[in-house]
């Protein structure tokens, strides 16, 4: 890597060896205060208890939120399955075969991003944009079928599932952007004055 005018492999020997001349102890710190690299290489106590951390790994996420949302999304798509071909677990007469069967597409997709985001919380991002975007699509469908009298009040209830998902893929995105974000630093030697 190199910043202006020096190279980090002659900014790190200038300040490990205390240059003697003082406009290059200053190039050097210069360099080294816009280049992370030599920021981090050159620490002024190197010790592994005073080295910044550089943020938690961001599949860290708490364990109960992991199994808690893994629970989640794996009833969701158990209750989804049959959905998907006319058919439901909980009998209601007054539901048209055409809604059962998109809420089970729409709910699959939901129940499956939120068993790939349980598994591997790094994903939550591009996951979350997916489960938003079918819980979005499935909204819309709802009232539209609300107004067809194409579903009953009672099996909607059943979308709360869909909802308590989503809010959890919330939280474990929080928790992973939280947890990826680099704690502060201290000052390194290099942006101290001598």
């Amino acid at each position: 890597m190199k910043t202006s005018s020096m190279s980090c492999r002659l900014a790190l020997g200038i300040l490990a060896g205390d240059g003697d001349d003082r406009g290059e102890r200053i190039s050097a710190r210069l360099h080294a205060s816009n280049c992370p690299r030599c920021r981090d290489a050159y620490l002024a106590e190197p010790d592994e208890e005073s080295r910044p951390k550089a943020g938690r790994d961001p599949s860290e996420v708490p364990a109960a939120l992991r199994l808690g949302l893994a629970f989640l999304a794996a009833s969701q798509f158990v209750m989804a399955l049959p959905w998907l071909f006319g058919h439901s677990f909980v009998p209601d007469a007054h539901v048209t075969i055409a809604h059962l069967s998109r809420d089970g597409g729409l709910d699959i997709v939901i129940g499956g991003v939120g068993i790939v985001t349980a598994l591997r919380p790094r994903y939550v991002s591009s996951t979350l944009v997916i489960a938003l975007l079918a819980f979005m699509t499935q909204l819309v469908a709802e009232i539209a079928d609300r107004e067809a009298h194409a579903v009953t009040g009672s099996f909607q209830l059943f979308h709360l599932l869909v909802v308590a998902i989503v809010i959890t893929m919330f939280c474990v995105d929080v928790s992973v952007t939280r947890r990826a974000t680099p704690q502060i630093r201290p000052t390194p030697l290099v942006l101290r004055s001598r």
